[in-house]
């Protein structure tokens, strides 16, 4: 069974906030420094995708690892 949109989003935001603990970054800095906006999050969850890969994407994206 699918997670809510809610729920998926939440899971995205703690992989980043890990990530962003990593780099010393503000929570919530990854989002907005990839530019990604609640309707691309939104529409990648309509796809299927995972909130491990949206949120491996959105790092890739910056250049982090």
């Amino acid at each position: 069974m699918r997670p809510l949109f809610s729920t998926w989003k939440s899971e995205i935001e703690r992989l980043l906030a890990d990530k962003e603990a990593c780099y010393e970054l503000a929570q919530g800095e990854l989002l907005s420094a990839s530019g990604t906006t609640d309707e691309d999050l939104q529409e990648l969850f309509s796809y299927g995708w995972s909130a491990e890969e949206t949120a491996r994407t959105i790092t890739e994206t910056l250049g982090l690892r």
